[in-house]
């Protein structure tokens, strides 16, 4: 994700001059000084690419550094920086420390926030964090210039969630029915879902749709020959209602004929999704489960099954504690199994798996005709949509005061909005949608000038209703 403000970046740079990077020796220097703002967020892997590029617009790019956890950055990132403008009380200059927790998913940007638990782990960055090969300072959030290891327990400040807390406090997604009324809730903005599938599958699903020729060898990038799975079936799949079964005959034949997968019949559902806890799974829940929407008589998520990911065979569910591990699941687990595995998931639509020239094995598929982009949630035709959410505690050990108070309000309220929206790269773009609520009072979304209605949706469920229907009414 480059950085893309340039009248930040060139403003920044003539106010500090010879400002240079934070880096983990100079983050401990301001630490031991008293003079570093250390913000520690945690929940909602999903999000993790909002926060860091609404980060990257604040930060003066000549003292950006981004950390990851380890090479791929799955269960924790951070990002050091000095303020290139004031954001709440901190003015220019001030050096920030923010940590993101993805691990666990957004149910930890929310049990941990009500209970105040203060052994939630977060990345620890100090002299213990390692350099990678890529120089400081940072100019992509998706491209780490240190690695840390280390974690350390502690108070989370803030929590993010795709749903609203309440909704991840209901069993089926690991919640423990616990009040929220402490908590300073409310939604920032639109977070886009999609159903991606490894590229095995995807070329099977282009053979069998008539978008590409039966002898094609590699999948057809064009956006125009993306392949489509009936929602109907995701739906089948997640609630394990779909098996591969020669005797059966209700799993992936149901799309692909034998005359493209000779063994289609006795193809594996293989499914990799979240963990409960998991704020995307928790989506996936009430929009492909009904669940806890629909109370007892619900649809249930499947949970495990089958063993590991293969070929053939009934059914194997593979639940992972990030983004990241459902990633690999798809793109390197099963694109890369003997036979020719094929497996589906549900992303945040913000990841992109070609994202700086890379390809991590697996595409984006349309749902039931639509694809999962941007402007199809503005004019409603896409509806695999929540409001995602950012609270603190509003009394207790962890609940924030003050400056950091200050920094926080002042991060909700603009993370979202359509013009941070339209300066972050491309990738971020795909996933987020501002919401009805940024339209000013009065305005119709109809006379919005176009650099704002092209990021701002007309149509939104309920504020903090995940399981209310996605209706126009702007």
């Amino acid at each position: 994700m480059k950085i893309r403000n340039t009248v930040i970046a060139l403003a920044s740079l003539a106010a500090l001059g010879s400002a240079h990077a934070l880096t983990p020796a100079e983050i401990v220097a301001e630490r031991n000084a008293g003079t570093l703002k250390e913000v520690r967020i945690a929940g909602a892997s999903a999000l993790r690419l909002a926060l860091g590029g609404y980060l990257q617009e604040v930060a003066n790019p000549a003292t950006l550094d981004v950390f990851f956890n380890d090479a791929t950055g799955a269960n924790h990132r951070a990002y050091s920086f000095r303020l290139a403008v004031q954001v709440g009380n901190w003015p220019a200059g001030t050096a920030v420390l923010v940590t993101k927790r993805d691990a666990g998913g957004s149910g930890q940007g929310v049990g941990p926030i009500i209970t105040a638990d203060a052994t939630q782990a977060h990345m620890l960055v100090d002299a213990s964090c390692a350099a990678t090969a890529k120089a400081s300072p940072a100019t992509d959030i998706q491209t780490p210039t240190f690695t840390c290891a280390g974690t350390a327990p502690a108070l989370a400040d803030a929590g993010l969630s795709d749903v609203e807390p309440a909704l991840l406090e209901a069993n089926i997604n690991a919640g423990a029915g616990r009040a929220v009324d402490n908590l300073d809730s409310a939604g920032f903005v639109q977070n886009v879902f999609g159903v991606a599938v490894n590229k095995k599958l995807y070329l099977a699903l282009q053979k069998a749709q008539g978008l590409v020729d039966s002898s094609a060898a590699a999948i057809d990038e064009d956006a125009a020959k993306q392949p489509s799975i009936p929602t109907t079936f995701v739906r089948g799949a997640l609630t394990g209602q779909l098996l591969g079964s020669n005797a059966q005959k209700k799993g992936w034949n149901l799309l692909i004929p034998a005359s493209v997968e000779a063994n289609i019949n006795n193809k594996k559902i293989n499914v990799c999704r979240r963990t409960a806890g998991s704020g995307t799974q928790a989506a996936s829940n009430a929009f492909f489960a009904n669940n806890p929407c629909g109370g007892t008589a619900a649809y249930t998520p499947t949970g495990a099954g089958g063993g590991a990911v293969s070929a053939t065979g009934a059914l194997t569910v593979v639940a992972g504690a990030s983004t990241g591990n459902v990633e690999t699941c798809l793109g390197t687990t099963a694109e890369g199994a003997a036979g020719g595995a094929f497996a589906l998931g549900v992303i945040g639509r913000e990841n992109n798996p070609r994202a700086n020239g890379g390809d991590k094995g697996y595409r984006f598929v349309k749902l039931s005709g639509v694809a999962p982009e941007r402007e199809n949630v503005i004019n409603g035709s896409y509806e695999f949509v929540t409001e995602s959410t950012m609270q603190w505690a509003k009394t207790g050990a962890n609940a924030p005061t003050g400056d950091k108070l200050e920094f926080l309000k002042t991060l909700r309220a603009n993370i979202g909005k359509a013009s941070v929206l339209a300066q972050l790269d491309p990738d971020l773009q795909a996933g987020l949608v501002a919401t009805p609520d940024t339209i000013p009072a009065g305005t119709a979304w109809a006379d919005l000038p176009e650099s704002v209605r092209s990021f701002t949706a007309h149509t939104a469920r309920t504020a903090a209703k995940t399981c209310t229907p996605v209706r126009m009414f702007k």
